[in-house]
């Protein structure tokens, strides 16, 4: 297979950046639906080609080993060198970790958003927008967390329910 240096492969996780919360007679409940970032794409007319998996749709609270490891063969089997996977913000770090345990011969960025795009106020579309951006100027293969205006390699962050994350290090860029 020839590589692809400048195609995108974006992977769906779910998580809130994918969730809706239709009305049901009990009030709202929430589903994940497609991917949200293929909406984010299409608004923001990126210029390379893209192509889209879903490896599961699920809140990350429920992200199991073996979606985790449906995620590290849909990044092996790719010929991208540069993949961005959507994904719940709870465990986005665990599956960070599982990952860089991997060691990729890839640039892999992991995003995702605090309120789902289909919020007015979503973050979705300026992290999805930063992580691309990221995997163009990121020089090095590895795992990023890519959030909030910040780079990170993924197993120099930690989880902080208040602002997301707490840097062990300061970001990259």
């Amino acid at each position: 297979m020839s590589e692809n240096r400048n195609g995108i492969l974006i992977i769906q996780t779910g998580g809130t950046i994918d969730k809706r919360y239709p009305r049901t007679h009990l009030g709202y409940a929430f589903e994940i639906e497609g991917p949200a970032v293929q909406r984010i794409i299409s608004r923001a007319k990126v210029p390379y080609s893209v192509e889209f998996v879903t490896a599961c749709r699920k809140d990350s609270q429920y992200i199991n080993q073996e979606e985790r490891q449906r995620i590290l063969e849909s990044c092996k089997q790719s010929i991208h060198k540069k993949i961005l996977i959507t994904h719940g913000t709870d465990t986005m770090t665990e599956t960070g970790a599982f990952l860089t345990e991997h060691h990729l011969d890839k640039t892999v960025v992991l995003t995702g958003a605090f309120l789902p795009e289909a919020f007015k106020d979503s973050d979705a579309d300026f992290n999805v927008g930063f992580a691309i951006g990221a995997l163009q100027v990121l020089d090095k293969h590895g795992v990023f967390i890519v959030m909030n205006g910040q780079i990170n390699e993924s197993n120099k962050i930690t989880r902080n329910e208040e602002n997301f994350f707490l840097l062990i290090n300061n970001s990259l860029y």
